[in-house]
Order: structure tokens, then C-alpha cells, then sequence
């Protein structure tokens, strides 16, 4: 009875916080099964009419082969990112993917272009289907999947803004028969730093991208390949030394990539 004497303010302050309450409800705190897996990251698309504006290359070895993992209890991408812990999930309107990648990478308005790419642009070889992406909302705020959208689609793909630096990852499902793959022949391993990258698809991620990474330095060295080839033979002796102790091969190897990448 008392609700009878609220005044006018009070009664749509009290409509706000249950919509508020409603729309909290609304985000699915159960991981859709269509999520849920281990993913790896198989291209890193930027727009490349739009390149003042990258914080990554396409492809970029930072990113590629990165192993993302999502269930009930969050979303861990291994690149030492926070991770989303207890993530829930709010439906986005159902839209074309054409039209939604468009709207969400907005081009400055002086770039005497289209002010939406298209997935061309992106280098997305993707057919234009209809998609009802998803919203993360997760714990702490600092983690970069908070507010992340991500599209689940086209089989064992999945597509997602990540931290909103403007790349667009395009990620496969693992299924637990794929063999892992490093930059060498696993077979050929022979030391335990080497047989260890081969036992973990993360550290096998790592030193695909340490490979890239190289290449990419290798194609800007110029008459300074020699070092760089001297430098990377030497950095290889160092991570050897690691011997089986994955963390330490992981900062090795995100190191490398860093340095690579800023030859």
C-alpha cells in the first residue's frame, strides 16, 4: 500500500530499476554450448583501407595462433590478457554480418570513403548471413572481453572484436583430434624445450608466431638480415635453456614476438 503515496519521480525511478533488474536477468549467465571450447586464432582482420588507424598488421603474429578457451567459469585467451571470469551473455539484434561489421567500424567521415567497410575490406572471406551476435559482460571491468561482442557462426568459426583495438579475430573450434602443429617437424624434436612446445598447443601457438615474426622482421631487415639471424640463433640457444618449464618458455617466446615485430 505504501507504493500508492510515491510520488511521480519515485515511481519512475522504481520502474528504471526494474527494467534495470530485467534487462541483468536477461544476460544469460550459462555459456552457450555454441561458445563453449577451446578456439584458435586463424586470422587477424584489420580494415586495410583504414591502416592510420592499426594498433595490429593483418595477420599479426601477436594474435595468430593464439588458443582461446570459453566455458561456465570464463573466457582465457593466452596472450596475458586478464581474463573474463563468470561471463554472462546478452543477445544482440539479429542483423546481417555485412551490415553489422559496417556499423561497428565506423571510418572517419573525412576519409572521402565509404563511412562503413565492408567484409572485403577486412579481408573476410565470409558469405553476408544473417547473425545474432553476442554481448559479454564479465568480471574485472579491466579485462578486454568486457563488452566484447562475439559472432558464432559458419560451423567451427567464430568471430569476435576482442578488446575493441578495431581487428576483427576470426577463430576455429579444436576438435580433440587435431594433431598440434608447430614451426618445426615434431618428430624431429630433439631437445626438451622442443619436445615441450610440441606437447602444448599454446607453446606450439607461441612458436608459430615467433616464425611469423621473424619472417616479418626478415622482410625489413635489409642489409641488416645477417644479425638478425645471428641474433634469432642466439635467442633460440636462450630459450632452450628454459628446458620444460612452460611459463618460462611463454614469456621467451611473447618477448621474441615483441622484439620481432619492432625490428
Amino acid at each position: 500500500m505504501r507504493l500508492l503515496h510515491l510520488h511521480r519521480p519515485s515511481l519512475r525511478l522504481l520502474g528504471a530499476i526494474i527494467a534495470c533488474c530485467a534487462a541483468v536477468q536477461a544476460a544469460a549467465a550459462t555459456t552457450p554450448a555454441a561458445l563453449q571450447g577451446r578456439w584458435e586464432v586463424i586470422q587477424v582482420a584489420v580494415d586495410h583501407q583504414d591502416q592510420p588507424h592499426w594498433l595490429y598488421f593483418p595477420d599479426d603474429p601477436r594474435l595468430l595462433g593464439r588458443q582461446l578457451v570459453i566455458d561456465d567459469a570464463g573466457i582465457r585467451l593466452d596472450d596475458g590478457s586478464h581474463t573474463c571470469d563468470a561471463p554472462a551473455f546478452t543477445a544482440l539484434p539479429a542483423d546481417k554480418l555485412q551490415h553489422f561489421i559496417g556499423t561497428r567500424f565506423p571510418r572517419p567521415a573525412s576519409f572521402e570513403m565509404p563511412t562503413q567497410p565492408t567484409l572485403a575490406d577486412f579481408g573476410l572471406r565470409l558469405a553476408d548471413m544473417s547473425i545474432t551476435p553476442l554481448q559479454v559482460h564479465c568480471a574485472p571491468e579491466q579485462s578486454p572481453w568486457n563488452g566484447a561482442w562475439l559472432v558464432p557462426a559458419f560451423g567451427d568459426r567464430l568471430l569476435t572484436n576482442y578488446d575493441g583495438s578495431g581487428e576483427i579475430l576470426v577463430l576455429r573450434k579444436h576438435n580433440t583430434h587435431q594433431p598440434i602443429h608447430a614451426s618445426f617437424a615434431c618428430s624431429k624434436a630433439h631437445s626438451p624445450a622442443e619436445r615441450t612446445i610440441c606437447a602444448s598447443a599454446t607453446l606450439a601457438g607461441y612458436d608459430r608466431s615467433v616464425a611469423a615474426a621473424y619472417r616479418f622482421a626478415l622482410r625489413r631487415s635489409g642489409d641488416d638480415a645477417s644479425s638478425l639471424r645471428k641474433a634469432q640463433r642466439k635467442w633460440i640457444e636462450s630459450r632452450d635453456a628454459c628446458g620444460t618449464d612452460a611459463n618460462c618458455l611463454v614469456d621467451s617466446m611473447r618477448n621474441r614476438i615483441d622484439q620481432l615485430m619492432q625490428q
